[in-house]
């Protein structure tokens, strides 16, 4: 059973029992903050359905959550691949123009296609996102090891570039994620960066137009209050900030000392698993 308020029970941690699918929630959360960080990825695609499921979130606020955790993950992320010099900032800069603006078109096309059809309209373009990370993943996987080609200058690439980053800053406002899955498969199929440089490069836009996103779905939508009263201000602080020590520690720590074959699977049988949940979901609507 999914229950209207659930995380009003981590709100009142001490004063009555918490709900085992709300610890549940939180500790999914954490775990794919710390596992998606190495990856140059935010998790938002894994974010929003474990609050629209999990928790019973409505769509609007889980996209604003999904957000918020996204940023956390991005900023600690990028802070780690920064430090150890896995970054390319003339490419983010680019990245960051033509992005930005995007995630604002994304949050108006994410507001009229709820009121159009409903969120199996964002569910749909999640399912479509996903499918894309799953298959990018795969082919990756498989051609490793294969000879890789010199990395190209992103002013060689620029339109190409901004198309990429345009397309991701959409998703990130339209779909409550970072758009870290289109920002990386950006990086390596255009500038042919390494995988490190890719992630690095990917969270230093995603800590850029998600804030844009983030804002301009607070702004449209304003929910903000709703949320407020629906988790409490501790949760709505504490949680962000978990989160962000968990990607810095994954980001630094997990890509040294897991096995990169062991991390690619646990992705993707994660998100096999939201895949398989949004499409019984829009299959029961046909």
């Amino acid at each position: 059973m999914l229950y209207a308020n659930p995380v009003r029970h981590i709100h009142n941690w001490g004063v009555i029992v918490v709900e085992p699918v709300s610890i549940a929630a939180v500790i999914c959360l954490l775990l794919v903050a710390a596992a998606f960080s190495p990856l140059g990825l935010g998790g938002g695609i894994l974010y929003v359905p474990i609050m629209h499921y999990m928790l019973g979130w409505e769509m609007t606020e889980a996209l604003v959550a999904s957000l918020t955790l996204v940023l956390m993950v991005a900023l600690g992320s990028s802070l780690a691949h920064s430090k150890s010099g896995f970054a390319d900032k003339e490419a983010a800069k680019i990245g960051r123009i033509s992005a930005a603006p995007s995630a604002i078109v994304g949050v108006v096309l994410s507001g009229v296609l709820i009121s159009a059809v409903g969120d199996i309209g964002i569910k749909l373009m999640a399912a479509i996102i996903i499918t894309f990370v799953i298959e990018r993943t795969i082919r990756k996987t498989i051609s490793e090891g294969q000879e890789t080609s010199p990395e190209i200058p992103v002013v060689e690439k620029r339109n190409q570039y901004i198309i990429g980053s345009s397309f991701a800053g959409m998703s990130s406002g339209m779909l409550g994620i970072g758009g870290g899955a289109i920002l990386v498969t950006t990086n390596r199929s255009i500038l042919k960066m390494d995988a490190k440089k890719a992630a690095g490069t990917s969270y230093l836009v995603a800590a850029t137009i998600v804030p844009v996103a983030l804002i301009s779905h607070l702004i449209i939508n304003r929910n903000l209050s709703l949320i407020i009263d629906e988790v409490g201000l501790f949760v709505m602080i504490a949680i962000p900030l978990l989160a962000l020590a968990s990607a810095y520690f994954g980001a630094k720590y997990a890509i040294k000392y897991l096995p990169k074959r062991i991390v690619t699977g646990i992705f993707l049988s994660v998100v096999s698993i939201s895949l398989i949940r949004y499409l019984i979901d829009l299959t029961s609507r046909l």
